[in-house]
């Protein structure tokens, strides 16, 4: 049985404006913001987000409302996901929080993968 693939289904939560480092909007309308840390309920503590310059990591605001959706994206267009490695604990993570685990970030998969964007940016 060969099914066909929806696009509507499955567009992510790409990013339709990404001038400002701060916030954007995605193809859904829906406005995030960049931060430091974000809340993962399932796990009962906040994750750390990788700081970039250009891109940031977001909770996509209806992932839980439509199927085919990944939970954290980077406004590359990337999804993200929670990385532990043990090098981050000395880098860009917090060593310390009351409600992190020191070396676990949201990262970028695509950046975490080739050290570039899904946009080619570093």
């Amino acid at each position: 049985m060969d099914k066909q693939i929806d696009p509507r289904k499955i567009r992510f939560s790409i990013i339709k404006h990404f001038n400002s480092p701060n916030s954007a909007v995605t193809l859904d309308g829906y406005t995030v913001r960049r931060q430091n840390k974000i809340f993962i309920r399932e796990l009962g503590r906040s994750v750390v987000c990788a700081p970039y310059d250009n891109h940031f990591i977001y909770l996509d605001p209806v992932f839980n409302q439509k199927g085919g959706r990944w939970f954290a994206m980077c406004t590359c267009g990337s999804p993200a996901v929670i990385a532990g490695y043990n090098a981050y604990k000395k880098d860009a993570s917090p060593t310390s929080g009351d409600d992190i685990l020191p070396g676990e970030m949201l990262v970028c998969y695509f950046h975490s993968n080739t050290g570039r964007h899904s946009d080619g940016s570093t």
